[in-house]
């Protein structure tokens, strides 16, 4: 009698593994698009007008929209590479999207490895950053947040140095904040032999050991950005350039007003803040009360995140575009999410995970995407097909750009 053959299967190649992350990129992106549509920021005309004009303000009166014109980079960018009129400007940052969704994955494999690049990825696609940057294509975010997620995957500090002066150069004001959340999540993903030293008894030697590489990584992140915007500063001054209202002017919009902005529609503020990312909130609120005292560094380490997640929303009370400003602050903890879930000690089944994340996805095809300015705007409110053509070839409306980008929304600009 032949014994039956127990040989263990072929392991997974590193090609398998490079396929098979594709593939959920691949799905990941056609969600996306399912769940968001696509539209163009309000914004898209001012923005091409600086790409269009570098060095100088193209605009004047009391009301002009100049404070846009701290995103330097990308209408660099733009201006480089010939599509810097409205429609292609907003193509290149459909573009940007893709183009860098695929390198974070790649980014994060080989950091973290196959399983957090997986969950990264998927998590990525139903993210309420991905849908602000779909359903307002050319505004900054996508690069804005990139930036801000490679803050965390790459492992030198001077590379963490270089994408913080570049996120200094998109959106300064959203980007000092990612950057000292990317920092927290660098401390919460040290490597698991940093993690053992830190868990030993406590001198004052071994807490300036634990607490310097915290410290530098805050330096290189935080200081990076603010280098990015005196760079800025310098090419303002440099080509007399003079902002008639900055972003810092809406502060005089007064905290009473901002906060009867922020309760117009408080439960689709508090959905969209993470979206089908609250089914993610769950799931990891389950599985540590299920794995209770079992590993209490990792329920420390959710609990860095959460607290991490709370205090994001301080300055998302001062702004307008309420879930955009706090996907872009809190990109890099979709890395902290993407990894823990992966260390899990005991490990969680794959197919667990797996199966979530499939189940994720096609929830996602289902609920529509939105985000919140004072009032909630939905996927369903886009005309996505007349934004596509206008993608294509620049076909739109007659009359202005920007009374037509606002069209779908039911939100009132308010006066300072």
């Amino acid at each position: 009698m032949q014994l039956a053959d127990r040989s263990p299967a072929p392991p997974v190649t590193g090609v398998h593994e490079g396929f098979r992350l594709l593939g959920w990129w691949c799905a990941g992106v056609v969600v996306a698009v399912v769940h968001n549509g696509l539209w163009a920021t309000p914004n898209l005309e001012a923005m091409s007008q600086v790409a269009r004009h570098l060095g100088s303000n193209p605009f004047s009166g009391p009301n002009a929209p100049d404070y846009v014109m701290t995103d330097v980079l990308v209408p660099v960018v733009s201006r480089a590479v010939g599509q810097s009129g409205p429609a292609a400007y907003a193509r290149l940052h459909l573009v940007v999207l893709v183009v860098l969704w695929a390198v974070v994955a790649a980014v994060a494999r080989s950091r973290f490895g196959y399983r957090s690049a997986r969950n990264l990825v998927v998590l990525l696609a139903v993210s309420p950053l991905v849908t602000v940057s779909m359903q307002w294509l050319g505004q900054p975010d996508p690069l804005t947040a990139t930036l801000g997620i490679l803050m965390v995957l790459l492992r030198p500090r001077w590379a963490v140095l270089v994408v913080a002066v570049l996120a200094g150069l998109t959106h300064p004001e959203q980007a000092v904040f990612m950057a000292a959340v990317a920092a927290v999540v660098r401390a919460v993903l040290v490597d698991d032999v940093a993690v053992a030293d830190a868990a030993a008894p406590a001198s004052g030697s071994s807490l300036r050991t634990r607490w310097r590489p915290v410290g530098l990584d805050l330096a290189a992140s935080v200081g990076g950005v603010l280098l990015g915007r005196l760079v800025t500063e310098v090419y303002f001054r440099v080509a007399g350039i003079e902002l008639g209202r900055p972003r810092t002017a809406y502060l005089d919009f007064g905290l009473g007003r901002l906060v009867e902005h922020h309760l117009q529609q408080p439960l689709g503020l508090l959905w969209t803040l993470w979206g089908p990312l609250w089914l993610v909130v769950a799931g990891v609120i389950c599985v540590r009360v299920l794995r209770r005292g079992v590993d209490p560094g990792s329920a420390r380490r959710w609990a860095v995140l959460a607290t991490a997640a709370v205090l994001a929303l301080v300055p998302v009370l001062v702004t307008l575009d309420e879930t955009r400003v706090y996907a872009v602050i809190t990109a890099p903890l979709l890395v902290g999410v993407a990894v823990l879930l992966d260390r899990e000690r005991p490990p969680l089944p794959d197919r667990l995970v797996a199966g979530f994340a499939v189940g994720l996805l096609g929830l996602s095809l289902v609920v529509p995407g939105g985000f919140a300015t004072g009032v909630t705007s939905w996927r369903g409110q886009l005309d996505t097909p007349a934004m596509v053509e206008f993608l294509s070839d620049g076909t739109r409306p007659p009359g202005d750009l920007t009374p037509w980008l606002l069209s779908p929304f039911d939100f009132t600009i308010p006066a300072l």
